[in-house]
């Protein structure tokens, strides 16, 4: 009879064991899974963050006719730059945020679009939020929308940029999906305005 208890013991220690060990493993995935997401949305933040530098850095650059920035809303811009450093070249450079992703499980995702001259590019890279705040000379805020005249005076811009990952890395949470996300501030101060 102890030979018996002592095998029942043995087969569940060795199942609490496997299952331990199962656990384990699960968990490992999981994290490797979330740490590859947010991996993923930190790089795609910081190309996307680059390029909105490279181009918000050029406002104005080469230019003579003013205003540089015709449109200057909250999560839109519109501005002239020579991007090409060409003499006698004005490129019109155009962000803005635009509808939300139809095809993203992210009900948050929206469109960022760019336009240099006429070619239009849908930047589709999770964003959630994209802000722009305009300050002038004395570093005060110019509220958006900046009309008129106003606009001359924008000497800085700060852009936030959030970008959230498209698939959720935990769907069981009891707050909902979660989403790996990114975000990316920055106060620009173009030479040229």
């Amino acid at each position: 009879m102890t030979v018996m208890l002592d095998m029942v013991l043995a087969s569940v220690l060795v199942g609490i064991i496997i299952l331990t060990v199962m656990n384990v493993n699960i968990n490992l995935s999981d994290e490797n899974y979330r740490g590859m997401v947010e991996f993923h949305t930190q790089t795609e933040t910081m190309q996307l963050a680059r390029i909105i530098e490279f181009d918000f850095f050029k406002a104005g650059y080469r230019q003579t006719s003013r205003p540089f920035i015709s449109i200057a809303e909250s999560s839109h811009i519109k501005f002239t730059a020579n991007l090409k450093d060409v003499a006698g070249s004005t490129d019109v450079i155009e962000y803005g945020l635009g509808d939300l992703v139809l095809n993203s499980k992210n009900p948050r995702d929206k469109m960022l679009f760019r336009i240099e001259n006429i070619s239009k590019v849908y930047i589709n890279y999770s964003v959630t939020k994209f802000k722009l705040t305009y300050y002038n000379s004395r570093d005060s805020i110019l509220l958006a929308p900046v009309t008129g005249a106003l606009r001359d005076s924008i000497k800085s811009i700060k852009v936030q940029l959030m970008l959230e990952s498209p698939e959720p890395f935990d769907t069981a949470r009891a707050g909902g999906r979660q989403y790996s996300h990114a975000m990316y501030s920055k106060l620009i101060f173009p030479r040229n305005l």
